[in-house]
């Protein structure tokens, strides 16, 4: 980044910059190091400058307070304007890194959650309820895969093929059972295994798993043949295919009807089955 961008980068992002910027624009591009034609050009309208401002750092503020309203809300609630304060000191330090603004949301939490974590005075369940929403936010905004051609009939030497929107996540405390609605309670403290998906009509779905299911679908999606997967994830946690069997079967037949897959992988998906010639 050369000088100018810096220069404008603080003038758009420094928490206190537009206090300096409409007391001494001069002053604050010079003592960044801008050249005296840049400076110049950019005085031509000083007012713009804190419009851009205010434009660039609303359109960030907007993307985060969007994808993240629960987690807001719930840690405004808890200490009054918190999350906005946190939103501003992360701008300031930190800034957007992203050239997406649906980035930018993730890259604040990455940033932050450290901070959350170790303040004793806020809600413990804080930062799993943003990665939640970080979550439910990449499902619903995934591609749709449309494999139709690409799948056979489910055995247990081939991978299954996901949808793309299928992902896993995990939590300590049940932040997806938590209501809009009802912005004061907490949600239950107990470890929780979800995937998440999106259905025909692009509605966002989660299904809590059993640890085993979890497993299973982990190493699924990960590539593995569903043979081998059923195998290992049982081998992980001290069970029994015998045992575990009619339960597999229903969850992939659950799963398979909701479209969370859509069969198993075709040849031209698996290179060394596909036909050499």
């Amino acid at each position: 980044m050369d000088t100018l961008q810096r220069a404008m980068a603080d003038a758009c992002l420094a928490e206190h910059a537009g206090d300096d910027l409409a007391r001494d624009p001069r002053g604050f591009f010079e003592a960044r190091g801008a050249s005296p034609e840049d400076v110049d050009a950019l005085l031509e309208a000083p007012r713009n400058l804190l419009v851009y401002r205010s434009l660039v750092r609303n359109g960030l503020s907007s993307v985060v307070f969007r994808i993240l309203s629960g987690t807001r809300a719930r840690l405004n609630a808890a200490r009054a304007g918190q999350f906005d304060a946190d939103l501003a000191s992360f701008l300031d330090q930190a800034g957007p890194r992203t050239h997406y603004l649906r980035d930018v949301p993730g890259e604040f939490f990455g940033w932050t959650e450290a901070r959350w974590r170790s303040d004793p005075d806020l809600p413990s369940y804080l930062p799993d309820l943003a990665s939640f929403e970080l979550a439910h936010f990449g499902v619903a905004t995934s591609e749709s895969t449309h494999a139709v051609d690409a799948v056979e009939e489910v055995t247990l030497d081939r991978p299954l093929a996901f949808a793309e929107s299928a992902r896993l996540a995990h939590y300590e405390w049940a932040v997806h059972e938590l209501s809009p609605e009802a912005p004061g309670e907490a949600p239950e403290r107990r470890t929780v295994h979800l995937l998440g998906y999106r259905d025909a009509a692009h509605s966002v779905h989660w299904v809590e798993l059993t640890p085993l299911a979890s497993a299973v679908l982990a190493l699924l999606i990960s590539g593995e043949a569903l043979g081998e997967a059923i195998r290992k994830a049982c081998a992980s946690h001290g069970a029994t295919l015998d045992g575990e069997r009619e339960d597999i079967a229903r969850l992939l037949s659950d799963l398979g009807r909701r479209g969370v897959f859509f069969g198993a992988k075709g040849p031209r998906f698996l290179p060394h089955l596909a036909d050499p010639r």
